[in-house]
C-alpha cells in the first residue's frame, strides 16, 4: 500500500500546478517551474542529471523502481543545475528520478535503463 501511495505521489508530483482565478483564467505559477533532463536516456552506465528554469538549491536525489522502492538516494547541498548519476547497477527497467529542492518543492523524471 506504501509503494502504491509513493507512485501515486510521484505521479502527480510529475505534473504541472495550475490554479483558476476568479476570471476563470488558468494561469501557472513560473516562480517554481524548474525542467529536469536526463541524458543519455535510455541509459547504460552513467547519466547526466540537468536542471533547467528557476534556481533552487537541491536537497536530495532518489531514484525509485516502478514498484515504489527507493533504489538510489543522495542528499545535497548543492545549486549546481547538472549532476552525474552512476546507474550501472541498476536492473533493466523504468524508473522514476525525484529532485527535491531546499524550497520543499520536488520534480520528477523518468528515466529507463538498459
Amino acid at each position: 500500500m506504501k509503494r502504491i501511495l509513493l507512485l501515486m505521489f510521484l505521479s502527480f508530483a510529475a505534473l504541472n500546478v495550475h490554479a483558476q482565478s476568479r476570471d476563470g483564467i488558468v494561469v501557472s505559477n513560473p516562480i517554481n517551474e524548474k525542467k529536469l533532463t536526463i541524458s543519455p536516456n535510455p541509459a547504460v552506465s552513467d547519466v547526466k542529471l540537468t536542471i533547467e528554469g528557476n534556481e533552487a538549491d537541491v536537497k536530495s536525489i532518489s531514484i525509485y523502481s516502478v514498484i515504489g522502492s527507493e533504489v538510489y538516494s543522495k542528499a545535497y547541498n548543492s545549486s549546481s543545475n547538472t549532476f552525474d548519476l552512476a546507474v550501472r547497477s541498476l536492473k533493466k527497467g523504468k524508473y522514476m528520478v525525484r529532485v527535491i529542492f531546499t524550497d520543499n518543492t520536488s520534480e520528477v523524471v523518468t528515466l529507463i535503463k538498459q
